[in-house]
């Protein structure tokens, strides 16, 4: 059947060139015509888009902006933590709020009971386990997981090891002599509050700056380094009011 158009009524604006066609080939409906945004040149600068890092914010940095911890990986990924309980179950709560598990090994499963209880009985993203016992967690893209081991100075090798998509976050309340194992295999290394000979030893094994070292015996509640091969950053963490609730202020000693 041949089609036949009309001429447009006087004082109307015709069709766009090449609608007809687009109609029939298969692009969709068209949505409605409005006039076009414009921004200045001038105004081009203050324009910004609030898109940061991916991962769990483990607090600021010197300059006021979120720092963030990449912890849910595709491949293998250590960290190890010399410092307090209470950085890292406030990084465990932080990653079960990205949606990943949390197993905890423990040999003081008294001190993470209260954030068991807190998170709905160990059926919304953490378990406790005691130590040597954690079970294989089925990690994936989907349900990533962050092993944390909290098993005092000597942290027994076990089978709890890292893979795709599950790290394991080792925590050391001080350097003991299983410790330079442990950072070497380690990618992401924090480090709160030590005493001037455990600053010295750190910046011998890690390669810190003496301005580093000198800093660290000195560090304040809350304040971590955080030290990767090339980057060293200090981070303080900012608790939110539930945190408070539930963990108490920042404390380096349990």
């Amino acid at each position: 059947m041949a089609v036949t158009t009309s001429p447009a009524p006087s004082g109307t604006t015709p069709s766009a060139p090449g609608l007809g066609a687009r109609l029939r080939t298969g692009f969709g409906l068209l949505g409605p015509r409005h006039p076009r945004h414009a921004l200045p040149v001038e105004q081009a600068e203050a324009l910004s888009l609030p898109i940061g890092d991916d991962g769990v914010v483990a607090g600021v940095d010197a300059e006021g902006q979120p720092a963030v911890l990449g912890i849910n990986r595709p491949t293998p990924y250590d960290v190890v933590l010399i410092g307090g309980l209470w950085t890292a179950q406030v990084l465990a709560l932080r990653t079960a709020a990205t949606g990943a598990r949390v197993a905890v090994e423990t040999g003081r499963p008294q001190a993470w009971i209260q954030m068991v209880h807190a998170m709905g009985g160990g059926q919304n993203g953490l378990a406790v386990y005691e130590v040597g016992r954690v079970p294989p967690q089925g990690a994936s893209a989907g349900t990533p997981v962050l092993v944390v081991r909290d098993c005092g100075m000597r942290p027994p090798r076990g089978r709890t090891v890292s893979g795709p998509w599950q790290s394991v976050l080792t925590l050391l309340p001080y350097l003991s002599p299983v410790a330079p194992r442990l950072l070497r295999q380690a990618r992401l290394t924090g480090i709160q509050r030590v005493s001037p000979d455990e600053a010295g030893e750190l910046g011998r094994t890690m390669g810190l700056t003496r301005t580093e070292v000198e800093s660290l015996p000195a560090l304040p509640d809350g304040v971590t380094l955080w030290c990767t091969d090339r980057d060293r950053q200090y981070v303080m963490t900012q608790p939110t009011d539930a945190e408070i609730g539930l963990l108490g202020t920042p404390r380096r000693m349990d």
